[in-house]
Formats: C-alpha cells, structure tokens, sequence
C-alpha cells in the first residue's frame, strides 16, 4: 500500500473522530505498532501542527491548523470505508475515464456534528443536541439515544431514540445545530426499535396501464420474477424505499410512463408509511 493511501486512512478517521491513536490503523492498514508509529511521525513531519498527542487519552488529536489533503470530507467516504473497507487509488497518471455518473447535490455533514453521534452510536450512550425541522422555525433541544446511520432519498439521517417524542425518529444530519456527546447510557436501544426490526415485504409490479411491451421492459430492467419485484427491507424504511425508487401510492401519475411502478401490497404496508 503506498503511503499517500496511509495518509488517506489516517485523515479520514482523523476527521471523522476528531482523533487517532494506533490501534484503528494497525487494524485497517495491517500494520504492527511500529509501523504505525512511523506513520503518525512521518505525518507530523509533512504536517506540522496537525496533530498534537493526548497522554490522558492516549491519542492524537485533531488540532486547528488540521488541514485534510487526501479525503475528500464527505461522509459518504468514511461510512464507505468503515461499512465495506474502500481504500481509494492514487493513480499518477488518472486513465482515460469511460464511465460517467450524475452524484445527486450533496448535503453537508459537519465533523462537528459527527464526531459525538458516532461515539454515541459506538457505545450506546445520548447525545445532546438543537435541531432544526422543516416544520419548525427554530432549533429544538433534543436528548437522543441514536443507533444506526441509514442513506435515504440522497441524505444521510441518524435513527435514534428521541426523549422528547418518546418514540423512534429519523434525523437528517445536514438539519442539526449543534452536536453535544452526554453520555447517558441508554434503555431505549436498537432492540427495542420495533420498526427497525420488523422486516417486510414490498412488492412491485408495473403499471398496469402500461402496454404488455412496455411492462416487459420494466420487468426486464428491475430483474423480475413472474411481473413482480419483491423487497425485503426493514419497516422503518419503507417510505424511503418508496420515494427513491419515485413510486407514488396516495396518488398515481396521471400519465403511467412516468409512474411506471406501482406497489402492488399498499394495503399490507400503509400502516408503516408516516406521511
């Protein structure tokens, strides 16, 4: 592995955590602990002032002068490499590109925000934090007790228990304010996230206005079975699932070639939709 990859693993976990200490690095680069040692001194040397070492806490911290120079500081990027352990190449010379893709207009997720969410999540304690929802006008103080990261309709939220609502909610982690790790450890976890856990089916199936032609062409292009399409996913989801894939219940598209799915379940689902 080169070492600008091992810059990129340090600086992302850096600055998602707010700090780095060798055993995440022994861990992801394969690396014994001399080696790593190397790594964070060679890093301070390139970088100077971007780390400073905690004795207290046993790790390097972030400071102001940290400037990241290999990540991109998205948060897609950290979930990619902490959920499936992709390593970006560097090539010198970046070949000719025969691919495209239009990446949907990105939500910015402050590091500030991140950082105690995901020690919250780790070790299933709250956070404290303002938040601001489109029905609201102002920030609303809020004590959560979050427990996944979950990617829907382009946007990361964070699905936690809310001590306000008492209930399950998913947040939006673009909309909050301010981000405060408390450390209360919780009674309402993942466990007892009845939504969360119940799984579901979802079935679609073409317009049926649609042409037997133009049906054929859906059902080859979403790898039907028998003109249908079935969706374990969780309970929690559903109305995510739904609107990314653009598909309508309450009302159908006046023109069928723009619905082009429909749900064929609705009855067996309404009760998990929450609009």
């Amino acid at each position: 592995m080169e070492v600008i990859q091992r810059y990129w693993m340090l600086e992302l976990i850096a600055f998602w955590e707010g700090q780095i200490n060798t055993k995440p690095l022994m861990n992801a680069l394969g690396l014994t602990r001399q080696s790593v040692s190397h790594l964070l001194k060679q890093y301070q040397a390139d970088f100077p002032n971007s780390l400073d070492y905690d004795a207290t806490r046993k790790a390097y911290q972030i400071t102001d002068h940290f400037k990241p120079h290999y990540i991109d500081q998205t948060v897609d990027e950290y979930f990619s490499w902490l959920h499936f352990g992709n390593i970006p190449t560097f090539p010198e010379e970046p070949a000719q590109r025969t691919q495209y893709r239009i990446d949907p207009l990105p939500r910015y997720v402050s590091p500030q925000v991140m950082r105690p969410l995901l020690k919250a999540v780790k070790s299933k304690t709250a956070v404290d934090c303002e938040y601001l929802s489109v029905a609201s006008s102002n920030p609303q103080g809020r004590l959560l007790y979050p427990h996944s990261f979950v990617k829907a309709a382009n946007r990361w939220h964070v699905r936690a228990y809310c001590a306000l609502r008492d209930e399950y909610l998913d947040f939006v982690l673009s909309r909050f304010h301010h981000v405060e790790y408390d450390g209360d450890v919780t009674k309402n976890t993942m466990d007892q996230d009845e939504l969360w856990n119940t799984q579901i089916t979802l079935i679609l199936a073409p317009d049926t206005r649609l042409t037997d032609k133009q049906k054929s062409v859906l059902e080859n292009d979403y790898g039907m079975e028998n003109g249908q399409l079935h969706i374990i996913i969780r309970a929690a989801l559903v109305k995510y699932t739904l609107d990314d894939l653009q598909i309508k219940t309450k009302m159908l598209e006046a023109n069928p070639q723009a619905q082009q799915l429909v749900c064929v379940n609705y009855a067996d689902i309404k009760q998990w939709l929450f609009d």
